[in-house]
Order: C-alpha cells, then sequence, then structure tokens
C-alpha cells in the first residue's frame, strides 16, 4: 500500500518507530496451593506482539500459604520473561491476588491491615532485585476478578491459568 499524504507518511512512521521503542508484555497469572501437604503449583500466560509464553509447573520448594504460591508465580513469570527477551519497557501483571500484589509492591498499609508478614515482603523484594530488570522498566499491577462468568479473552487466559495449576498440583499430589 502506498502512502501518498504527507501526514499519513508521518503517521505511519511514528507508529513503527513507537512500537520498536515501546514492548508492552502482558502477563496473567494464577497458583493453586494444597494447605495440607503445603504444595504449590503455578501457570502464566505472557503476551506481547513478538511473542507469547504459556508455562506452569510444581514449585520447588514447599509454600506457606496461597499468598505465597500466588507471588512465586508472579516473580516465576517475571524471570521468565525478563530473561527470555530484552527491550521490555512496561510489564502489565494482572492476577487474582491482592497479597500478592501488596507483597511486590511493598504496600504496607495493605500487610499491616491483613496482618500479613512483612519479612515475607522482604523475601519478595529480594527476589525481585535479583532480577535482570531493565533500567526503565515499568510494572503494573491490575487485580483481577478470578471466574467472573464474562466470555472475553481475559477470562479465558484466567481460566486456562486457574486450571492449568490446578492441573499440575493434582499431578505433583498423586504422582
Amino acid at each position: 500500500m502506498q502512502v501518498n499524504d504527507p501526514n499519513q507518511l508521518a503517521t505511519k512512521i511514528l507508529n513503527s518507530t513507537l512500537a520498536a521503542v515501546i514492548m508492552l508484555v502482558t502477563i496473567n497469572t494464577d497458583a493453586s496451593f494444597h494447605p495440607k501437604l503445603k504444595y504449590g503449583a503455578y501457570a502464566f500466560w505472557a503476551v506481547c506482539d513478538d511473542f507469547k509464553i504459556t508455562k506452569s509447573g510444581v514449585f520447588r520448594k514447599k509454600c506457606i500459604d496461597p499468598d505465597d504460591a500466588e507471588s512465586k508465580c508472579i516473580i516465576n513469570a517475571l524471570t521468565v520473561i525478563l530473561k527470555a527477551h530484552k527491550g521490555i519497557t512496561k510489564i502489565i501483571i494482572n492476577t487474582d491476588s491482592l497479597n500478592a500484589i501488596a507483597y511486590l509492591t511493598q504496600d504496607k498499609n495493605h500487610i499491616n491491615k491483613y496482618r500479613l508478614s512483612i519479612s515475607k515482603m522482604r523475601q519478595f523484594q529480594l527476589c525481585l532485585s535479583l532480577l535482570p530488570m531493565p533500567k526503565n522498566l515499568k510494572i503494573e499491577y491490575r487485580h483481577v476478578k478470578a471466574h467472573s462468568g464474562v466470555e472475553d479473552k481475559r477470562s479465558y487466559v484466567n481460566e486456562w491459568c486457574d486450571s492449568e495449576a490446578k492441573k499440575q498440583l493434582r499431578k505433583a499430589i498423586y504422582n
């Protein structure tokens, strides 16, 4: 397609330049937790214009509680994405865990209000500090309601993460 209008050409060049400069990745996460055995499993789905990564598994170490599992799931997703792809400028993380968001963003008001563990928050902050984070990377956490019953792409991905994490947990328990 040939562009004759100089304004259209300028817009096209600007859009392609911005696309080269801005790499936005959206990550959807979910974890499952077995309270008696302290097993945890995770699943995440990461997507941007350049790639899609889906991954699931069981945590090597036992989890303390569901918030621990959710936070570890997010850190696993970030680890995989940041090691695999350079040039990411923004990551949006969709999770159904407000407590995991509080741990990872150091939201001490939330942590104190719900009597969460400050030492656990520090442990997750240490994990985040060890990741190969680009200098100007922006991470935005979004709370998404799980099992909303809405039939859209976000709900489909959330359901996939939920069922995949549960499947991994069942495999760990019964194998």
